[in-house]
């Protein structure tokens, strides 16, 4: 019966690392502005932003329709974003390495400025 009682906390503590380690999967995240959102083209565009990097992975980079606009240090936050001219565009956040270059790792959204 001892030995039964000493093997549970090992696998509690697995399960709870294998959960952990769940939530943690490279990611990135873009909460504001939404996916087909339509922003202002009068005003800044505030975007909302989390990362969770792939090893590899040191900072972002954020990019509005291919052209590089913003370097990011921080894996959340916010970034605003100058007037965007009126149109469709593309907002990209790119994981990339110390020397810049992207590793693959990105999510993209696209909006509509009026």
């Amino acid at each position: 019966m001892s030995r039964r009682i000493m093997i549970l906390p090992a696998v509690l503590a697995g399960v709870l690392q294998l959960g952990s380690a769940a939530a943690q999967q490279p990611s990135v995240t873009i909460e504001a502005p939404a996916d087909g959102a339509t922003v202002d083209a009068m005003e800044q565009t505030r975007l909302v932003y989390e990362v969770v990097p792939r090893p590899g992975g040191d900072h972002v980079h954020v990019y509005v329709d291919g052209k590089e606009v913003g370097i990011l240090r921080s894996l959340k936050g916010e970034y605003t974003l100058e007037t965007l001219q009126p149109g469709p565009r593309e907002i990209c956040i790119k994981v990339v390495n110390k020397a810049h270059v992207p590793i693959g790792l990105q999510r993209c959204i696209q909006v509509t400025v009026d």
